[in-house]
């Protein structure tokens, strides 16, 4: 058993450096207009054989729990070329131009997405069933800058319906924020005061707060605050926008 295994594994990490491929830039910012409306990717095949990459374009955004959605911006961006076939230990430069509007007073996020598809490779090949493929996906961050860079967000509390403390964090300002090293504190209109745990902010703390979004943590009332019939919040994090 122990030997299967081990072939299998060899096997899968074989068969992964075989389709591997790098994508650059991660993430990039462009312009409404202008030059800086377009970014060049480069897409390289570490690989010994040929592989297929189709690129698109979708916006991004995020719920109150901080699942992230997507949603097809194909109108919004002009990829050239859209699908590509690169030859083995070789590279492709893809130009992607922003074709949305042009007067952006919000940024606009969106992603890059590069993914391999399949290259059929014979009826011979596919019978004999040896070689375990797999495609891989690039998602990268791209962002529409706005006219004004706003760094802004406001908090509430209060104690929802199921008899929870739901705290909310809004982007109010014109760019997205990264919840890095987040603290949370509720401020009791009784001059009560609590310091959320990490454990309670959880996996809000790190998340990306795009502008014009929210996001929540719910919690049991904390004993301190129970006495309380309003709050305020302050919030705090480790970073500051750049582009």
């Amino acid at each position: 058993m122990k030997k299967g295994f081990v072939v299998f594994l060899l096997t899968l990490l074989i068969s992964m450096s075989v389709f591997a491929y790098q994508l650059s830039p991660l993430s990039a910012t462009y312009d409404p207009t202008g030059a800086g409306s377009a970014r060049v990717y480069t897409i390289t095949n570490d690989s010994d054989s040929p592989i297929a990459i189709e690129i698109n374009a979708y916006s991004r955004n995020i719920d109150l729990d901080g699942n992230e959605y997507t949603e097809d911006a194909s109108a919004y961006f002009q990829i050239q070329p859209q699908r590509v076939i690169i030859a083995p230990q070789a590279s492709q430069l893809v130009r992607v131009q922003y074709r949305g509007p042009q007067t952006v007073t919000r940024e606009l996020p969106f992603r890059i997405i590069s993914e391999q598809i399949p290259i059929p490779r014979g009826a011979q090949e596919e019978e004999s069933g040896q070689m375990i493929s797999f495609l891989f996906v690039y998602s990268t961050s791209a962002y529409v800058r706005p006219t004004r860079v706003i760094e802004q967000v406001s908090t509430s509390a209060e104690v929802n319906e199921d008899g929870k403390l739901e705290v909310r964090i809004e982007n109010t300002g014109s760019v997205h924020q990264m919840l890095n090293s987040l603290s949370v504190s509720v401020n009791g209109d009784d001059g009560s005061s609590y310091t959320l745990t990490e454990e309670e902010i959880g996996s809000i703390s790190g998340q990306n707060l795009l502008a014009g979004s929210t996001l929540r943590i719910v919690l049991d009332v904390p004993e301190a605050l129970q006495g309380a019939s309003g709050f305020d919040v302050e919030v705090g994090y480790d970073y500051s926008y750049s582009a």
